[in-house]
């Protein structure tokens, strides 16, 4: 993949964001080229139940191999958005040089976005059909018009306005606002924390209930692929981290990022590329939301200088060639090993299969 092209003209990618550069990781930050031999893997209780259903991915020497359906929803036009974003009020991406983000809605949030979709559908099918059936009977029932009128399809109409459509508007109009940006108009929506990962820490930490209910090392998690059966005989999948060594009943769901319904090798790429973002010794995966931040990371840094890569070679594409791309990314991996040599992570580095070089 060739990511030397020159930025294109007016393009000034050093504007973007303020200089956050990391100047240091941390002790504990994960590096698969010197780590400490880990302790035997004890499976009890919910790890073991977990093992014992579905399908284990162990640690590996990373590849460029990415996971195209959990980035191919973050376009240039949308990247260009975020970066609007941040440089109008600083709202950070949920992606980017120091820590990997997931967030869901809240409870109220849920609660309001049902009864906003079904305002919605009352005002564009219900409501109407239900004045239609009401002027069919106004007009051809007995006595004509004035009585029906008077004879209480004016209750009715008036009635259905009062306490139906005006209600339905109000919830409508005020979804809209939300919508386009309003935010301080609806204070209840705040979404919860799922989970972070740490690149500079190296640390994984799973929130419960917008607090930290666990904190450990990356390398202390075993990732397991879970598959489910549904009503129609097709699998669904979660993808999960479990702490190796701590019976908790819950571990880090990675699945929110990548979905239930991609194919294995694809959740194995998604996985080589959690290992490449926590790996300190790699520089960041190559993909659009992680574009900017590459120039903020120090091992980055020093792999794109070396590669002489194009700060803007991802951002600077149209939406056309960038969906062009990503198909041909797909189709190309199809071919190649979803993540490289595998680590044993309980005798420590090296111990990937070495690649031979090849004699001059």
């Amino acid at each position: 993949m060739d990511f030397s092209q020159t930025p294109k003209s007016g393009q000034d990618d050093s504007q973007a964001r303020p200089d956050n550069t990391i100047r240091q990781y941390q002790d504990t930050a994960y590096n698969s080229d010197d780590f400490s031999p880990q302790k035997a893997r004890v499976e009890q209780g919910f790890l073991r139940r977990m093992i014992t259903k579905g399908k284990l991915f162990g640690f590996s020497k990373t590849t460029d191999a990415i996971a195209v359906s959990a980035i191919d929803d973050v376009t240039p036009e949308v990247m260009a958005e975020y970066e609007a974003d941040y440089e109008s009020d600083g709202k950070s991406m949920y992606w980017d040089e120091k820590t990997l983000s997931s967030e869901s809605f809240s409870g109220w949030s849920q609660v309001y976005l049902v009864i906003a979709a079904l305002a919605k559908v009352c005002l564009i099918g219900f409501l109407p059909l239900f004045y239609v059936f009401c002027l069919i009977g106004l007009f051809f029932g007995k006595g004509g018009v004035v009585f029906g009128w008077n004879d209480g399809w004016s209750d009715i109409f008036l009635g259905t306005a009062f306490f139906a459509v005006l209600p339905c508007l109000l919830i409508s109009g005020h979804f809209k606002l939300v919508d386009s940006g309003h935010y301080y108009l609806a204070p209840f929506l705040q979404s919860k924390r799922v989970f972070e990962m740490n690149r500079t820490t190296g640390m994984v930490t799973l929130f419960k209930r917008n607090k930290p209910y666990f904190t450990h090392p990356f390398i202390e998690f075993d990732c397991v692929l879970l598959s489910s059966p549904t009503r129609q005989g097709f699998l669904n999948y979660s993808l999960t981290l479990i702490h190796r060594y701590s019976n908790y009943s819950v571990g880090v769901p990675l699945d929110s990022l990548l979905g239930p319904n991609a194919m294995v090798d694809e959740y194995l790429r998604f996985w080589n590329m959690v290992q490449r973002y926590m790996d300190i010794s790699q520089p960041l995966p190559d993909i659009m939301i992680l574009e900017d931040a590459r120039k903020r990371d120090p091992t980055t840094i020093a792999y794109d200088k070396e590669h002489n890569r194009n700060p803007r070679y991802w951002r600077d594409m149209t939406e056309e060639e960038y969906a062009q791309k990503l198909k041909m990314l797909k189709t190309e991996q199809k071919s190649i090993p979803a993540t490289g040599k595998p680590i044993d992570i309980f005798k420590g580095p090296n111990t990937a299969n070495p690649v031979k070089k090849k004699k001059k």
